[in-house]
């Protein structure tokens, strides 16, 4: 609640992650951001669903939008989602309100099409939410509602959060209802093969090999 604080990061996680997740919220406060962990309780979609299933993985999945909506609305600060699995290595100035050219952005988000030049891809959004910025303007939370309604419908319940996101923004026409930033490589560098050289400013799994399938 520190007036300093124009955004704050969230996470969500479960028991068997609490250790990556103190590690994130580590790394938020040698930068000088505001993060906030939300632990998932093992049991918490029931007997049938325990911590580590495929059904716990989907219902968890599921959940984010909702989950990024509701702390939108309890902080009263644009947020920023993040995986588990990050660690900041600079402050993120592209989360400051003003950081933008021409106008505000609504939402911002690593759109790994972003850098292309052939003009059928590099309008087409293919999205990874492992940072996810969601600001505090109507835009920004009626596209989260939509998300949260798409990822709610029964054809969707072990689909990709990211690409049901992906599909609203292009098919669902929402490219045009908000204002979007895509942020650059260094917001989300990912393992050592991909994107070498990278100065980061929030880095994924730090120090993961590549392939490794044990991430948050």
């Amino acid at each position: 609640h520190s007036e300093s604080n124009s955004f704050v990061g969230i996470t969500l996680f479960s028991p068997k992650y609490e250790e990556k997740a103190s590690r994130l919220v580590r790394s938020c406060e040698r930068v000088g951001i505001c993060c906030q962990g939300t632990m998932l309780p093992s049991n918490a979609f029931g007997p049938n669903a325990p911590e580590g299933s495929e059904a716990f993985r989907f219902e968890t999945i599921s959940m984010k939008p909702s989950f990024i909506l509701s702390k939108l609305e309890s902080t009263k600060l644009p947020v920023v989602f993040l995986d588990t699995d990050l660690e900041f290595h600079r402050f993120p100035d592209l989360f400051v309100n003003g950081s933008w050219p021409q106008y505000p952005r609504d939402v911002l988000l690593f759109n790994y099409w972003a850098n292309e030049t052939r003009p059928e891809t590099k309008n087409t959004p293919n999205c990874g939410s492992a940072v996810a910025f969601f600001n505090t303007t109507e835009p920004s939370k009626a596209l989260l509602k939509a998300w949260a309604q798409a990822m709610a419908y029964e054809g969707n319940a072990r689909a990709p959060d990211d690409q049901v996101l992906d599909l609203l923004l292009s098919k669902g026409e929402w490219l045009r209802r908000a204002s979007f930033g895509w942020l650059p490589a260094a917001y989300l560098r990912t393992m050592p093969s991909f994107y070498r050289g990278v100065v980061p400013v929030i880095d994924h799994d730090h120090g993961s090999a590549p392939g490794l399938m044990n991430h948050s």
